[in-house]
């Protein structure tokens, strides 16, 4: 029988066999706990604090704004932050973008998404159209609707009798091809998989296709390739279906641009976004719109039935703006362009690592993929919980990393993710990279040794 350590606190902790350590402080990359130990914070709090610790001007502006307003219901009014938030939203989204909802977490938006998608159909008169087609092993949010777009199977296994039966197609994973093809002679063959679900299911049923253009969790920094994104957008005009992007993570500039899309080209028709959105000061998120959607809604005379209590709340608001406003003030967007470069290199350092199978990712946002064997790819069984020892070891040396699981056939495999906040220093990013081949070394010795 397998004993626990006993808690004895009041919280209801995530992982329960675990007993955390107290965080008492945090300046620019870095977070102490009470013990005053300090941890380099290499993924941003799980790609949230984007701008690092303690930025007075987003703090200040939240402050301000609480002093001002503390609450006012959406459905009565509207605010001067609300209405400056949404404008800075859709300056920063692609051509076509008119309209931004602000919510309060990626899963959210995710869950917004997928009721406009249906709204916008059935407000067309589209009235057969509620699938929304999703990826294996992506991560899409925690409540029912987003869980059901959700391909991590970890994840989903508990609650599989609560989900929607939403249709799940294989991700672009150029290292584990499953047509065996090489990228990029192959021109993302893979991405007739999509029109082969569409016709199965019929695509008078099918609203949307969501899509993560940079994967976190499971899939370790994974990129979209182009023609795949081109090839996807050419699909759903075909079927009247829309696309949707979740950048979640790659968003607000994690890529070296606005959003992960931009490199691409594509013009989607929902972006959801969250996480660094409010740089980690307050619960955020946000759908941004293109302009046929809400012009469906006119055209009908109808609106969304939609809402939280805390849609476009003024204080999330005013952290949102402050955190854009940052961002372009201090030109990190640029910066974390020219910094994932050298993150890239320092990362191409390991690509020789016994453990490392590939490494990927783009901007501020690197993942490696884990493998016991590399002639053959075979991933660790999962009951060996690779990921999780080697961002434990990464842990004990005060670097923090995120491990990913299931990403190589939905039960194996092990990724693991660097992302830190844009205001990382080269010699920060040197220190991260040695750590954790200081780590894949402790691990591999640990298995070789038995």
């Amino acid at each position: 029988m397998k004993v626990m350590k006993t808690n004895t606190e009041n919280v209801f902790h995530r992982q329960i066999p675990r007993i955390l350590p107290v965080v008492t402080k945090g300046a620019g990359v870095y977070l102490w706990d009470e013990c005053g130990k300090r941890y380099l914070d290499g993924t941003s709090g799980v790609f949230v604090a984007i701008l690092g610790q303690g930025i007075d001007e987003i703090a200040d502006a939240i402050n301000a704004e609480m002093r001002q307003v503390t609450f006012a219901y959406t459905t009565t009014f509207t605010s001067k932050k609300e209405r400056a938030f949404t404008r800075k939203l859709v300056e920063w989204a692609p051509e076509g973008f008119n309209k931004a909802w602000i919510c309060t977490s990626g899963s959210a938006a995710n869950e917004t998404a997928i009721k406009l998608a249906r709204h916008y159909h059935l407000v067309r008169g589209n009235t057969e159209k509620f699938l929304v087609i999703a990826r294996h092993h992506s991560y899409h949010g925690s409540s029912i609707g987003a869980l059901s777009l959700t391909g991590a199977l970890p994840k989903r296994q508990p609650y599989e009798p609560l989900l929607i039966d939403f249709p799940h197609i294989s991700p672009p994973n150029c290292y584990r091809c499953p047509l065996n093809l090489d990228y990029p002679s192959c021109g993302a063959a893979c991405a007739s998989e999509l029109e082969d679900v569409i016709m199965r299911s019929g695509s008078e049923t099918v609203a949307a296709f969501i899509l993560e253009p940079i994967a976190g969790g499971p899939l370790g920094g994974l990129v979209t390739p182009t023609e795949y994104m081109q090839a996807a957008r050419a699909i759903c005009d075909r079927h009247d279906i829309l696309l949707i992007v979740d950048e979640v993570i790659s968003g607000i500039g994690r890529s070296g641009k606005n959003f992960a899309v931009d490199h691409t080209g594509v013009i989607p028709d929902i972006i959801t976004t969250a996480k660094g959105l409010g740089a980690g000061y307050v619960p955020i998120g946000a759908v941004i719109t293109h302009e046929k959607i809400h012009a469906a809604f006119e055209g009908a005379g109808t609106s969304f039935v939609h809402g939280e209590s805390f849609t476009g709340h003024t204080a999330i608001s005013a952290a949102g703006l402050a955190t854009l406003e940052y961002i372009e003030k201090h030109d990190l967007v640029s910066r974390v362009d020219e910094l994932g470069d050298y993150l890239g290199e320092r990362m191409a350092t390991l690509k020789d690592h016994i453990m490392v199978g590939e490494i990927r990712g783009r901007g501020l946002i690197r993942g490696l993929e884990l493998i016991a064997d590399k002639s053959t790819k075979q991933p660790f069984p999962r009951a060996k919980g690779i990921a999780e020892a080697v961002s434990e070891e990464c842990n004990k040396r005060g670097l923090l990393i995120l491990p990913g699981v299931a990403g190589a056939d939905g039960t194996d495999g092990d990724t693991l993710v660097l992302a830190p906040p844009y205001v990382v220093m080269r010699e920060q990013i040197d220190d991260m990279v040695t750590t954790l081949e200081e780590a894949l070394d402790a691990i591999s010795s640990k298995i070789q040794n038995g």
